[in-house]
């Protein structure tokens, strides 16, 4: 039988969860990262709250986000591949953008959407922005973005602190700069400097900015301190359940709690959200292990080994399938999944 605390071992202790936007970075090379505004077609006037999906060049859904306030979108630490972008918003024509990454990585791609006024309307509602958004300084925004390429494309956090830092300065109200500079911080391996952030993140927020909830419960989660860390994780949840490293914490502490059911519920939602972070089907594995489920196990590896084949982990991955394979047989004969 194959043992649960090998696949907890290679699957769980090194689970950190350093995500793309909204989540925790991944210093991982030979990735690349997109960003855009979205904006009502013939003008300056930006789209709020539009979902953005990042598909392959088949039209396959793999990671989706909600544009800011400021129509303003993020996709890091992704293969560089072709892509499409599919963006929608209420009121306005789906469009799809292709956008080829294998040489450079994208920055400020600008998305137009044509409106699609409903029966009876002369023209789409008009979307809102933030007094917190049309408060920020352009400066300040250059800094952040400019932080988050040597943070994500470069995989230099030490220089991505120097600019969220100056960003902070610019504009000491800009809560979305202290949760960049607490990922900087975790890259630094300096997790209390990086709590420190991701509260002074979730503080000038008021309780609106989900990621830095998440980003804060996991590392509360990770010292088991669980009654304020599931609180902040089910707080960060509810404002942003697009979150796919949310739902990954979620799933690991279902799991510690020996919940089976409601962790693959979790895993499977941010597999969804995600089908291409090998982190997803770390969880999977594990929460398949549980369940005995042998044959979504191998196919949780198979994921995994095609993600991520070459790193320490997925070296073990391998060995980890090949005894799966010799237990798929003896499984099946005494009657188990």
């Amino acid at each position: 039988m194959v043992r649960f605390d090998f696949v907890l071992g290679l699957f769980l202790c090194s689970l950190v969860a350093l995500v793309p936007t909204p989540g925790f970075a991944q210093f991982n090379k030979d990735v690349s990262s997109v960003t855009g505004t979205v904006f009502a077609e013939g003008g300056a006037q930006r789209i709020s709250n539009a979902s953005v999906a990042l598909c392959d060049d088949a039209g396959n859904r793999l990671l989706e986000t909600t544009a800011s306030d400021a129509g303003e979108f993020s996709f890091f630490g992704i293969r560089a591949e072709h892509y499409i972008l599919r963006v929608r918003a209420e009121g306005f024509a789906e469009s799809e953008v292709p956008v080829d990454l294998t040489m450079r990585s994208e920055r400020g791609i600008s998305v137009m959407l044509k409106g699609a006024a409903p029966p009876g309307s002369a023209v789409p509602d008009r979307p809102s922005i933030s007094a917190h958004e049309l408060s920020i300084p352009e400066k300040a925004r250059e800094l952040l973005n400019s932080g988050k390429k040597k943070l994500y494309d470069q995989k230099n956090a030490a220089g991505a602190l120097h600019e969220f830092q100056a960003a902070i300065r610019r504009y000491p109200d800009y809560y979305e700069a202290y949760y960049q500079a607490g990922v900087a911080f975790i890259g630094m391996q300096n997790q209390d400097e990086a709590e420190k952030q991701f509260r002074k993140s979730a503080e000038i927020s008021q309780g609106k900015y989900g990621d830095a909830d998440i980003a804060l419960a996991t590392l509360l989660l990770q010292r088991h301190e669980e009654r304020e860390g599931e609180k902040l994780l089910q707080q960060g949840l509810a404002l942003n359940p697009q979150s796919w490293a949310g739902q990954v914490e979620l799933g690991k502490l279902e799991l510690s709690r020996g919940h089976v059911e409601p962790a693959l519920a979790a895993a499977e939602k941010a597999k969804s959200l995600a089908p291409q972070q090998p982190m997803v089907y770390r969880l999977l594995a594990v929460a398949h292990l549980q369940d005995k489920n042998y044959n979504a196990l191998k196919a949780d590896l198979d994921n995994y080994i095609r993600l991520d084949p070459d790193s320490p982990a997925g070296v073990r991955a391998k060995e980890l399938r090949a005894q799966v394979e010799k237990q798929l047989p003896q499984s099946a004969n005494a009657g188990t999944k």
